[in-house]
Formats: C-alpha cells, sequence, structure tokens
C-alpha cells in the first residue's frame, strides 16, 4: 500500500503542476485579449460612434487620432508578443489561437484606423471609413466565441 501511495505522489503533483500551467496560461492569455478589447471598444466610442469622423477633413487636427490610432495597433502589437511564444497544451489551442486572431485583427484595425485619419483623397478615405466601420462590425462578433471557447478550455483541464 506504502509503494502505491509513493507512486501516486509524483503523478498527483504533476497533475497539480499542470493544472497551475494552464492557470497561468489562462491568466497570461486572457489579461492581454481583454486589455485589448477593452482598447479597441475605447477607441471606437471615442472616434468611430458616429459619422463624424467622415466628415473632418485630415489635418493637423487630426494628429491625436492617428497617435492613439498608431497606440492602439502598438499595443496589440506588444500584447501579441507579449503571449507568442507560449508553451501551450492541445486543450489551450483553440483559446490561444482565437486570441491571437483577435488582438491581431485589433493590430490591423489600428492600422486601417491610421490609414483613414491620413488619407487626404475623399473617395479613398471613404473606402477606409467603411472598411474600418465593417472591421468594428466583425470585431465587436468575436470576444463572445472565443469566451466559450476558453470555457470549453477551462472545463477540459478543470479550472473553476
Amino acid at each position: 500500500m506504502k509503494k502505491a501511495a509513493i507512486f501516486l505522489i509524483p503523478i498527483l503533483l504533476l497533475v497539480g503542476c499542470k493544472k497551475g500551467d494552464e492557470f497561468a496560461l489562462n491568466e497570461k492569455v486572457a489579461n492581454e485579449f481583454l486589455e485589448e478589447m477593452n482598447a479597441l471598444d475605447e477607441f471606437e466610442a471615442k472616434y468611430f460612434s458616429d459619422s463624424s469622423a467622415l466628415t473632418k477633413a485630415p489635418s493637423v487636427e487630426t494628429a491625436i487620432e492617428v497617435k492613439d490610432a498608431t497606440k492602439l495597433s502598438e499595443d496589440a502589437s506588444a500584447g501579441l508578443k507579449n503571449i507568442a511564444g507560449t508553451s501551450v497544451s492541445p486543450e489551450a489551442m483553440p483559446f490561444y489561437k482565437g486570441a491571437l486572431e483577435y488582438i491581431d485583427a485589433v493590430n490591423a484595425q489600428g492600422q486601417a484606423a491610421k490609414d483613414f485619419f491620413t488619407e487626404s483623397d475623399p473617395r479613398m478615405r471613404e473606402g477606409y471609413y467603411e472598411l474600418v466601420k465593417e472591421n468594428f462590425k466583425k470585431l465587436r462578433s468575436k470576444p463572445d466565441s472565443i469566451l466559450a471557447i476558453q470555457k470549453v478550455y477551462l472545463d477540459k483541464v478543470g479550472i473553476k
């Protein structure tokens, strides 16, 4: 009986370590995901909640908009770097990939918004505006599906 108990201790420790690793991975990825989601929501509310952005022509006044769009993109890029290369279990892979894709899309949205803010040709500007608005629409629908994937992952690894 003692031999069986001694044999089980390393297995229990291994399972406990794996659960701890999964918890740490979830925290790291979820924090980056939420940070970028909130930054995107704030950016949209600030500049694209109505069509007033389209009526403003690029000028010195849009420097702050360009700065904010650049910051959105750079922060998302930093978030990608923060979680890239993280050791990911097979159970975590769908959640990890979903979060990476979302953060990458936030990065691209910052670039598209910067292009919109700096474009001087009215037709090109309108095209960028439509692209940015369509991207916001697509990005708004993503978090719920990523959170559902996260829930499945957490259930699989036994994290409540």
